[in-house]
C-alpha cells in the first residue's frame, strides 16, 4: 500500500515537473542547445542577446542569476558567444566562448537559472554609444537595465554586471548613476576591464564600500594581467598608467584603508582577497610582455568570474587553467 503511493506521487511530481517549466514569450528554441534566445535593439543603437536555459530547465521556483554581460569593443555577439569552428570560419568565434561557459555554469549550478544578457552597442564600443548620447548615457544605462530586467519580475532574481575589455566602462557607467547599488546586485565582475576606475575613483570607491561592506552575500572578481609590459611589433599596448594592471593596483592601494588583504604570490599569478574571499584580484604576471587580454577570459576566465568566492570556486575548473568547458561548445 504505501509502495502504491509513493509510486502516485512520484507520478504526481513527475506530471507536475513540466508545468513548472517556463516557455518565455517571444523566444526561439536553439535546434541544437535548446535554449530559449531572443535578439533585438534596445533604444535603436544597442544590440541585445539573451540566451535562457531550455523550456524544461528554465523553472519559476529556482533562484534565477541574470548576467549583464558589456562585449568587448570591436566584436560581435556571435563572437563572444563562440562555437566549434570548422575551416572558413574567423577566427573571433574561439577566443571568448562566453556559450559554453555560461553552459558549464548550468551544469555547476543545476540549482539555478542562469540567463545572460549580451549587450553591444551598434556603434562597436561603448566610448563611442557614450559620445553619441553625451548628455544623457548615464540615465539611458540605468533604462536600459531595468527595461531588460522588466520581463523576468516573476522570477526570484540575483544580477551580476560583467563585462570584458571595454565593456567594464558599461559597468562604471551605470555605477556612476546608482546612488545606492540595488539589493538585487549581488557580484561585480571585471574581466580586465576597469580601465577607467581611475577617472571616478572617489564614487566607485564609495559606492563598493557600501555593496560589500553592508551586505555578507555581494562578491566582487577582478582579473587583470601586466598589461604595462605587453608588446605589440615592439611598441607598448597601453601607457603606463592606461591599463588594467595599473587600475586594479590603484583599486587595491585605495581599498586597503577600508579592507584586510590577503596576499599569495605565485610564479605566474599575485591574488589578493578580502572579506573571506567576497573581494577577490587576480592580477596575471607577464614576463614575457605578451598580449593576453582576452586569453583571459579564454582560460575559464568568465567561468571564475561567477563562482568566485563561492564554495563552487576551481571546482571542476581553474582560473588561467585549461578550459574546463571545450566539451559545451557547439
Amino acid at each position: 500500500m504505501h509502495k502504491r503511493i509513493g509510486i502516485i506521487f512520484l507520478l504526481f511530481l513527475t506530471a507536475l515537473s513540466p508545468l513548472r517549466a517556463v516557455r518565455l514569450p517571444g523566444y526561439a528554441r536553439d535546434r541544437i542547445t535548446g535554449e530559449q534566445t531572443r535578439s533585438f535593439v534596445w533604444g535603436g543603437d544597442v544590440n541585445v542577446h539573451i540566451n535562457a536555459p531550455g523550456t524544461r530547465a528554465l523553472k519559476k521556483d529556482k533562484q534565477t542569476i541574470i548576467v549583464f554581460y558589456a562585449l568587448p569593443a570591436g566584436n560581435s555577439i556571435e563572437w563572444t558567444i563562440g562555437k566549434k569552428i570548422k575551416s572558413g570560419d574567423d577566427w573571433h568565434y574561439d577566443i571568448q566562448h562566453i556559450g559554453a561557459q555560461t553552459r558549464f555554469l548550468r551544469h555547476v549550478l543545476k540549482d539555478r537559472n542562469i540567463i545572460v544578457i549580451y549587450l553591444q552597442p551598434t556603434c562597436k564600443t561603448w566610448q563611442l554609444y557614450d559620445d553619441h548620447h553625451a548628455e544623457d548615457y548615464i540615465p539611458l544605462i540605468q533604462t536600459m537595465v531595468k527595461d531588460l530586467l522588466a520581463p523576468f519580475s516573476a522570477f526570484d532574481y540575483r544580477v551580476t554586471l560583467n563585462g570584458h575589455s571595454a565593456g567594464g566602462s558599461w559597468i562604471l557607467r551605470y555605477l556612476q548613476g546608482a546612488g545606492t547599488l540595488p539589493a538585487w546586485i549581488d557580484r561585480i565582475a571585471f574581466l580586465d576591464s576597469n580601465y577607467n576606475y581611475k577617472y571616478d575613483a572617489e564614487q566607485y570607491d564609495s559606492l563598493f564600500t557600501e555593496f560589500l561592506t553592508n551586505r555578507d552575500s555581494t562578491y566582487l572578481c577582478v582579473l587583470a594581467y601586466n598589461d604595462s609590459v605587453a608588446r605589440y611589433q615592439g611598441k607598448p599596448v597601453v601607457s603606463a598608467e592606461g591599463g588594467t594592471w595599473w587600475n586594479t593596483r590603484l583599486m587595491k592601494q585605495r581599498w586597503d584603508k577600508v579592507l584586510n588583504f590577503s596576499e599569495e604570490n605565485s610564479v605566474s599569478m599575485i591574488t589578493y582577497r578580502a572579506l573571506n574571499g567576497r573581494v577577490g584580484f587576480w592580477l596575471k604576471k607577464n614576463p614575457e610582455g605578451e598580449i593576453l587580454h582576452t586569453v583571459q577570459v579564454y582560460r575559464n576566465g568568465f567561468v571564475h568570474s561567477m563562482l568566485s568566492g563561492t564554495e563552487y570556486e576551481n571546482r571542476g575548473y581553474r582560473y588561467d587553467g585549461e578550459p574546463a568547458y571545450l566539451k559545451y561548445i557547439k
